[in-house]
Order: structure tokens, then C-alpha cells, then sequence
């Protein structure tokens, strides 16, 4: 098949190394186009990616990157081909994440950016040592002025879940059985809400890119290959 555009948007404090493992995968069939989310807010990214967005193309986003995914989704643009969200959900923080990331950013202009990073990085990468090791060199790189810029737009998400109906385009969702950040059944949710949304599943945690790159490349490859067809 000839090469589809997908923008692919990172996580917190991250950059392009979290989808490497898999764009390297789908280099034959896949044109990378990589999110920087340089602004302040989910809204003012979803503006970047559609700035610079071709005539055709699809949006994947996992983690934070998904919140940014479901925004572009929802603008309704007429380019957008597809939606491919992994490891993430359509809720809005909970007063728990919300505590929880005002301490974070509080630890932080408080002088420990570093054990914060140590901290993050082993939460998201949920024991396995090698995502552990890529999220906090990611976080460590990108800084504390990106870090607190992109947890306070995480923390002021909206709820979309009762927009999700919305979507009209072909949704491809993905899971970690193990994702203790964002588990099957909030996954689950969006691919219920989402009109004619695919669910997989796959045994990995919240790092699925790095954790599951080869599942995950073959799971886009077969969606991707799916909607060429149709």
C-alpha cells in the first residue's frame, strides 16, 4: 500500500523516542509526522497537528497524546482519515490526579525536578525497567518548564466521553492488560462510546510503544491495511 500520513502525538515530558520502537515498524507503509506540543493547552496542540496536517492523514496518540488525538478527532476536520488511541481515556482528572499533579508540579518549583522524573518514570513504566529507563532520559531531556507547562494541561482536560458519539471516522483503540495509569475498562469505554471504534487488548503496561512495539506496529499495520481497503 502506498504510504499513509499519521501524526503521532507523545506523552507527558516526552518526544518521539516513545513511538520509535513502532514507526520503525511501519516505516514501509507509514509517513511520520511527529507532534512537538509547544503550547500551552490540549486545544492549542490539536492547532499545531492540524497546521501542519497534510491533505489526508490519521492522528495516534497515546497517554497524554490521546487527550490531544480525541481533540483533533473531535474538530471534525475533513482531512482526518482515522483516530488511534493508546493507553489513555475520555475522562477528565479525578480530584485523586488532580492532588496528585499539583504535588508533582509543586515538587518541582521546589527544586526536585529530578525526583520527580525517578518517580514518574517508574510509575509509567510499571516495573519494566527498560520503559522506566526511556520515560525518565525523555523527561530529564524535555525539563521542568515543559513538564509543568504540559501536567497542567493534562490536569484541566475535559471530560469528552459524552462527545465521543461524535467521531465519525474509524477509531482504533489500544489497551495494556497491565496499564495500572489507564486500564482495559477505561479503554474499553471509549471503544463503546466511539461509533464502530476496534479494541485490542495487548499484555503490556501503560508504555505499550516500548513495551509492545511489535504488537502495536502489527495492530496499526492491519488496521491501517483495513481501512486502505474499505
Amino acid at each position: 500500500m502506498d504510504k499513509v500520513s499519521v501524526a503521532f502525538v507523545p506523552g507527558l515530558a516526552a518526544d518521539e523516542r516513545l513511538w520509535r520502537p513502532v514507526t520503525e515498524k511501519l516505516g514501509q507503509i507509514v509517513q511520520p509526522i511527529m507532534a512537538q506540543c509547544n503550547g500551552e493547552s490540549i486545544a492549542a496542540w490539536a492547532d499545531e497537528i492540524l497546521a501542519m496536517a497534510p491533505e489526508r492523514f490519521y492522528v495516534a496518540g497515546t497517554s497524554m497524546g490521546g487527550y490531544v488525538a480525541l481533540e483533533v478527532a473531535l474538530r471534525g476536520d475533513k482531512r482526518l482519515a482515522g483516530l488511534i488511541l493508546l493507553n489513555t481515556n475520555a475522562r477528565s482528572a479525578s480530584p485523586q490526579q488532580r492532588d496528585r499533579g499539583v504535588g508533582l508540579i509543586d515538587e518541582v518549583r521546589n527544586g526536585h525536578f529530578d525526583q520527580v522524573a525517578d518517580k514518574l518514570a517508574g510509575l509509567v513504566g510499571g516495573g519494566n525497567p527498560e520503559a522506566s529507563k526511556i520515560a525518565a532520559l525523555m523527561m530529564r531531556e524535555a525539563g521542568p518548564e515543559i513538564f509543568v507547562r504540559q501536567q497542567q494541561a493534562v490536569l484541566a482536560r475535559k471530560d469528552r466521553r459524552a462527545e465521543l458519539s461524535q467521531i465519525a471516522v474509524p477509531t482504533l483503540v489500544i489497551a495494556g492488560d497491565n496499564d495500572l495509569l489507564a486500564p482495559p475498562s477505561v479503554n474499553n469505554e471509549m471503544a463503546r462510546l466511539i461509533p464502530n471504534a476496534e479494541l485490542e487488548i495487548l499484555p503490556c503496561g501503560h508504555m505499550s510503544t516500548v513495551e509492545a512495539s511489535a504488537d502495536v506496529a502489527d495492530k496499526i499495520r492491519s488496521w491501517l491495511e483495513k481501512q486502505k481497503i474499505n
